[in-house]
């Protein structure tokens, strides 16, 4: 079982006060990337890394896929029935490689800063000590921090206004 992080926009976020609605983890990039080069498995564990540094939740990969494609369209049929933004598809690439995984097993934890700077990355694939060390370990909040904790704790007592 290997484990992974999923880094999203606090407005990809769906739930009630007491479970998560996390439904899929996407990677879609124009040249194979982590979760496409590792593999994602049943079982894996996804902690789920608002952009910005705070854990949020945890979840399970119930059944992943992984391939290319020629048209993203190919992606979003993938993701049927989970609603996503359009935000959420601007700027990925119209082909290349991707993973679609369906995450079960959904839970809030408590927030915790950590990780190191995503440099854009969407998944982390955690397949070292060090690396998971680095990536789950508690840290101070970067400046500004307190915002984006309250925000998330904000929104996640509205049920992410939905």
């Amino acid at each position: 079982m290997a484990e992974h992080v999923v880094v999203r926009p606090l407005e990809l976020l769906a739930g009630t006060p007491s479970k998560p609605q996390l439904a899929i983890g996407v990677e879609t990039r124009d040249r194979p990337g982590p979760a496409y080069k590792a593999g994602v498995f049943s079982d894996d564990e996804v902690w789920i890394q608002l952009r910005g540094g705070l854990l949020v939740a945890r979840a399970r990969v119930t059944i992943a896929w992984r391939g290319e494609y020629s048209r993203l369209d190919e992606i979003k049929k993938r993701v049927q029935g989970v609603d996503l933004p359009d935000a959420f598809w601007a700027g990925r690439s119209r082909a290349g490689f991707a993973v679609v995984a369906n995450l079960g097993a959904e839970r809030w934890i408590e927030p915790v800063w950590a990780g190191p700077r995503t440099y854009g990355y969407e998944w982390i694939v955690l397949e070292s000590d060090p690396k998971r060390a680095s990536w789950l370990s508690p840290k101070e909040p970067p400046r500004g921090g307190d915002g984006l904790l309250h925000e998330f704790l904000e929104a996640r007592t509205r049920s992410f206004g939905r």
